[in-house]
């Protein structure tokens, strides 16, 4: 028996990116050659339904994974903007990459399945004039209903409007996340789940600030960065509000701005220079005080603001569950995911898993 007509080769090159395997170590775990591995991802021959359970077994993936089509997210292409160092590893970039397929793959599955669509957020494309993002950012709070001072939630305020918000472990610190918005116009943002708290709410702003201004993929990217900062400075902190409480700056004002407006330290003193309430001069003494004070790489701990967990992927869950004749090993089999990452990314050991039982789950 073969799979010509419903292995797709896409899938299996995603797999592979997902577990970080050259195609080299892929056919060695699997017991083949590098070229028929490479043959295979290119749909240039018929697979056995033998090497189907073998590489599935490999790549820790159900045999349905692999028989899933191909209209997926595609980070590597299009309107997508990231949060990294210039070091990252390619290969930590395109395992970033999967996961964002992956999990669009499932969610999509789990809206159709429910006949759901998302509110779309707010769009405005980006105005080049020097207060441009600033403006959009404002419009964007107003459109969003949020109140005058600091934003209570941002994760969920997020979500509440229409972004699908993914936490992920990308083993590395090197990136902090990225965004897409995606043909059918969901918003994905996909946050690195190391972040501290005070980062994770900043990553979420600016991402959003691409989101809304970036749908042209062209957008020079340093150009996109400098104005996704703007964003979220004025989206988090608001000039109006804040300006006069950016004067004669010390690391205890500091802190206690950072308590009230649950961004970093330096994320205020950048915004106090660019609001002009310091010099540069002033500026460049509080960066020295915080390096001084070990600040720099992390600031205390008892200062952030409190941890924001996204909640949609989970409720999605749910209702699925819910709404559907499934049990939980029928969902992940539908989804296409093996146990381990569907208690990653849809199960809560406080929520859902007590609410629809831990004894099916660990079956």
């Amino acid at each position: 028996m073969t799979w010509s007509n419903s292995f797709n080769p896409e899938m299996l090159a995603l797999a592979r990116r997902r577990r970080q395997m050259s195609q080299v170590r892929l056919a060695e775990a699997a017991g083949t050659s590098n070229g028929l591995i490479s043959t295979y991802e290119a749909g240039g021959a018929v697979m056995t339904e033998e090497m189907v359970e073998r590489l599935a077994k490999v790549l820790d993936y159900p045999i349905s994974f692999f028989r899933r089509n191909s209209e997926f997210i595609s980070p590597t292409g299009g309107a997508v903007f990231h949060r990294k160092q210039q070091r990252l590893p390619a290969r930590k970039l395109y395992r970033a990459h999967a996961l964002a397929e992956i999990r669009h793959l499932e969610v999509v599955t789990m809206l159709d399945t429910l006949g759901k669509d998302l509110r779309p957020v707010i769009e405005y494309p980006v105005d080049f004039s020097e207060d441009g993002p600033e403006r959009i950012a404002r419009a964007t709070r107003t459109a969003m209903n949020i109140p005058a001072g600091p934003i209570f939630n941002v994760t969920q305020t997020l979500e509440d409007n229409g972004c699908i918000i993914v936490s992920h472990d990308f083993e590395s610190r090197q990136i902090d996340g990225f965004s897409q918005r995606t043909a059918s116009g969901q918003i994905f943002i996909h946050i690195n789940a190391e972040l501290p708290p005070d980062r994770w709410r900043w990553t979420l702003a600016h991402e959003l600030g691409h989101v809304v201004m970036h749908s042209d993929p062209w957008v020079d990217p340093k150009l996109a960065e400098s104005q996704a900062n703007l964003f979220a400075g004025e989206f988090l902190t608001p000039a109006r509000e804040i300006r006069h409480a950016l004067q004669r700056l010390t690391l205890q004002k500091l802190g206690g701005l950072k308590r009230k407006w649950k961004v970093s330290m330096q994320a205020l003193i950048m915004r106090a220079f660019h609001l002009r309430t310091i010099t540069a001069r002033q500026r460049a003494s509080l960066f020295s005080r915080l390096s001084k004070a070990g600040y720099r790489t992390r600031e205390p701990a008892i200062l952030d603001p409190p941890i924001e967990k996204p909640k949609f992927l989970i409720g999605l869950a749910r209702q699925c569950l819910d709404e559907t004749d499934y049990s939980i090993a029928e969902l992940r089999e539908a989804i296409a995911i093996n146990e381990t990452e569907f208690r990653e990314y849809y199960s809560d050991d406080r929520d859902i898993v007590a609410a629809l039982g831990i004894d099916e789950l660990v079956e």
